[in-house]
Parts: C-alpha cells; sequence; structure tokens
C-alpha cells in the first residue's frame, strides 16, 4: 500500500516530517511522497536525520504546485524531481515577500465581496490561518449564519472544499476572486519539473468540482505535456477512479493517487486508506523512472 499525497506543518498539514514518518511506518506504508504545497522543505529536513531509523519504505520526493490553467486554479502534482533546484525556483516566485503582499491582497478582495454581497461577517471573531491559507477561517466565521447561506443559494456551504472549489475559485460563483496573475501557469510548472528530472501529474481532478470535468481533462491533455493524473483519491467515487484510469490508460498516461492527509486539518482524509477503502497498489508506480529520496 502506498500514499503519494500528504501535507506537513511545512504548508497547510498539521503533522511535522518526523510525526508524518512514524505514521507511515505504523501503517506499514511501502511508498510515500510529501507534497506539501509550492515548497519541498520537507526534504531538506530529512537530510538532517537517518530517515530510515523512523520510516523504513521508500520516498520519492514530491510537491504539489498550485498553478493557473484555462482561467482557473488547479494543482499539479511533481514526482521524483532535484528538490534542491526546484526549490530555488519556488523560494523565488513564492518566498515569504510575496506571499504576504499577495495574501494580503486576495483577503482584500475576498473581504470587499462579503461586504458587497451583504453577508454577515465578523472580522474580530475570524481565526486567521497561517500565510496564504486564511479562506478555511472566513468560511469558518461565515457559516456561522443562516442569513449567509440564504443570501448565496449556491452549493458551497457543506464543508471548506466546497466553499473554496465552488466558491471562491469557481468564475460562474459570485464569490469568485480572480486569482490568475498569483500563480505559476500550468506549463511553467511543468517545464520546471520536467527540467529537473521529474513527472508531473494532474492532482484530483474531481476535486476541483468543475461542472466539465470531462471536457477540461481533454483540453489539458491536449495543450499540456503531462506525465499522468492522480486517478486515485480520499472523495473519489469508484465511477470516478474507473473513468480516471481508462481516460490515463487510452493516452499512454502514469496512474497516481494518495489520500491528501493533512492531519486534522482534513476529517476523514486519513492517511494511506482516505475514508477507509483507498488501498492504493504498489503496482501504479513500476513505470514512473524516478529516483527515492536517499
Amino acid at each position: 500500500m502506498i500514499d503519494l499525497h500528504m501535507h506537513t506543518t511545512y504548508s497547510d498539514g498539521t503533522d511535522t516530517v518526523t510525526e508524518l514518518l512514524k505514521k507511515a511506518e505504523d501503517l506499514g506504508l511501502e511508498v510515500i511522497s510529501i507534497t506539501d504545497h509550492n515548497t519541498c522543505k520537507a526534504y531538506f529536513e530529512m537530510e538532517n536525520f537517518n530517515v530510515k531509523e523512523i520510516y523504513q519504505g521508500d520516498i520519492i520526493v514530491g510537491c504539489e504546485f498550485t498553478t493557473i490553467f484555462d482561467n482557473r486554479l488547479i494543482e499539479i502534482l511533481g514526482y521524483g524531481f532535484d528538490y534542491k533546484n526546484v526549490n530555488k525556483y519556488l523560494e523565488e516566485f513564492y518566498n515569504a515577500e510575496k506571499i504576504s503582499k499577495n495574501t494580503s491582497s486576495l483577503y482584500n478582495k475576498l473581504l470587499d465581496k462579503i461586504e458587497e454581497l451583504g453577508l454577515e461577517f465578523h472580522q474580530e471573531r475570524y481565526k486567521k490561518f497561517e500565510s496564504e491559507f486564511f479562506e478555511r477561517g472566513i468560511y469558518n466565521e461565515l457559516i456561522k449564519y443562516e442569513s449567509n447561506k440564504e443570501k448565496i443559494k449556491e452549493n458551497i456551504w457543506d464543508d471548506f472544499s466546497d466553499f473554496l472549489r465552488r466558491g471562491i475559485n469557481n468564475k460562474n460563483s459570485v464569490l469568485f476572486i480572480d486569482k490568475s496573475n498569483f500563480y505559476l501557469k500550468v506549463k511553467e510548472v511543468v517545464r520546471i519539473i520536467h527540467e529537473n528530472g521529474g513527472i508531473a501529474f494532474l492532482a484530483h481532478p474531481y476535486q476541483y468540482k468543475f461542472t466539465d470535468t470531462e471536457k477540461f481533462l481533454d483540453k489539458l491533455y491536449n495543450e499540456i505535456n503531462l506525465d499522468g493524473i492522480e486517478c486515485f483519491y480520499t472523495t473519489f467515487t469508484g465511477e470516478q477512479t474507473n473513468y480516471l484510469i481508462n481516460f490515463a490508460k487510452k493516452r499512454n498516461l502514469l496512474i497516481s493517487g494518495g489520500s491528501d492527509y493533512h492531519g486534522t486539518r482534513k476529517e476523514n482524509y486519513n492517511l494511506g486508506v482516505g475514508r477507509g477503502n483507498l488501498k492504493i497498489s504498489k503496482d501504479i508506480i513500476n513505470n514512473y523512472k524516478v529516483y527515492n529520496f536517499k
């Protein structure tokens, strides 16, 4: 059993690197990849101790890159690349100063949108989450008030993922915030991954909750030189997984999968097993042709 999608405290997870490795070992995971958002810092930390004393399995270097394609915000999972070179690029584009500036701009845009829509929101009660992940705190404040659900009769209130994907990131929603100038384009991200010896996958296609996911996949495949698709994921139905596997096989694309574990921040996104039945086979990585972290 493997898990190629997980996060630590270096992005928006709640487990440290060593805590995550210990849990992976306890679960008997054969292969993992730590895929923090827009940073490879976990791998630099692992240079400073003997990983095998904590986790006996193999580790594929990974990162989840936030990108823009077709004016939509999506993520690309990169695997097996030279993390030192890639992180230099990430530190340049996603350095603390730029993140702070971009976050402040997006935060103010969202507050303006909330005011424009007449939503109930008390800024003094808003629990701000770290750096660029501020939207979760805003969601937690907005859902306290039934009047907000009455004013926005969109399918965005059941959980934070719906609020983010169907609301803020959805150009057809009244809550939409344009983020296209704040993130790298997909072609640039894939180029960086490939030039540093890695392979690039579209992360969790159905998690974006597009109304035209299948058409979007065709467009992405036709325009971007991807190596694969994340077909196994915590929230996917069997039908969705089968569609993605068939899509990948017909186009000679690689297959990946993971829980998207964030520790306590995402309920029921359990390491290795998702909501209990993920259990991804090691066989899917047989053709990856990438080096493991040493």
